[in-house]
């Protein structure tokens, strides 16, 4: 016959029990943070879109997968055109302030809803990343129209300005970038660095989670911005950033990766991607000048 073993005494599972609470608690904490996070940039965000106050056309074209993009298209008449990259919770309209200033000055134009957004199809987001190569199927979609025969310019704001910089690593067809606050793409870029407030809470959040949105998405290689910029040069590349904190700080970052030609312009009493709201004249000034000289030859 087996000898029974003694059974733990309640003091004992007592405190098992308490040495296990606040690690069922970090848990709970690391999960709570990184499911809703994952979940809320992966989700799709649908919707009708509407409207644009200038002369255009409702266009679609085709991702290199198979999926239909929506968006609006207006012909240049100075011989250039920009493609417009909104930020990552919005669709095409967030654009709508830069289109209004560069149409003043005869630029084409392209802005599309990204993949998931808007009145595109897609069924989950992607922080980007496979919004990237479809720059250059909307490089493609230009240059199969007729009479669009000048130079391509991006601009984007936040994700946005991201997108546009990784695309025109990849495609030498993008001859000139204006990125408003590029924001950073991947877990590398934005890890929470030792000594940061919370850190032993902040890195297994933002590592799940980038973890769930690659998952999601099946980019396990993914680009990131810091890799992107340098291989631009030598196409020109506007920065802007506002403020003088975190983001002025990533930007100059970026700036500083950067080949020549570059330029970084900075807005202190602005915020993020609100440039063209709370400084209309001299963001405009800044966008024709960049483009009228690297696209136009100006």
């Amino acid at each position: 016959m087996s000898t029974p073993q003694p059974r733990p005494s309640r003091l004992k599972l007592w405190l098992r029990l308490i040495l296990l609470l606040p690690t069922a608690a970090y848990v709970g904490i690391i999960l709570l943070g990184a499911v809703p996070l994952a979940l809320a940039v992966t989700v799709p965000l649908k919707g009708k879109v509407c409207c644009l106050d200038l002369p255009h056309e409702d266009i679609t074209f085709q991702t290199a997968d198979g999926l239909a993009l929506s968006g609006w298209y207006i012909p240049p008449t100075n011989g250039a055109t920009i493609i417009l990259l909104h930020s990552y919770y919005l669709d095409r309209r967030q654009a709508l302030p830069m289109a209004q200033m560069l149409y003043r000055h005869g630029y084409g134009l392209l802005m599309y809803d990204q993949r998931a957004s808007g009145e595109s199809q897609g069924y989950v987001r992607s922080l980007g990343q496979r919004d990237i190569p479809d720059v250059s199927q909307a490089v493609s979609w230009l240059e199969s129209r007729s009479g669009v025969e000048g130079k391509i310019g991006v601009l984007g704001c936040s994700m946005g300005g991201a997108i546009g910089l990784a695309a025109a690593a990849a495609d030498p067809r993008i001859a000139a970038v204006a990125a408003d606050a590029p924001s950073p793409m991947t877990f590398d870029e934005a890890r929470p660095r030792v000594g940061d407030s919370y850190w032993g809470v902040t890195l297994p959040i933002y590592t799940l989670y980038y973890g769930f949105v690659n998952l999601a998405n099946l980019t396990f290689s993914a680009t990131t911005t810091v890799s992107a910029i340098p291989k631009i040069a030598p196409r020109p590349i506007l920065f802007i950033s506002t403020g003088q904190g975190g983001e002025f700080d990533r930007v100059r970052a970026y700036y500083n990766l950067a080949g020549e030609p570059k330029t970084h312009w900075n807005i202190p009493t602005s915020s993020h991607c609100a440039g063209p709201v709370t400084h209309p004249i001299e963001y405009e000034q800044h966008l024709v000048d960049f483009f009228d000289e690297v696209l136009l030859g100006k």
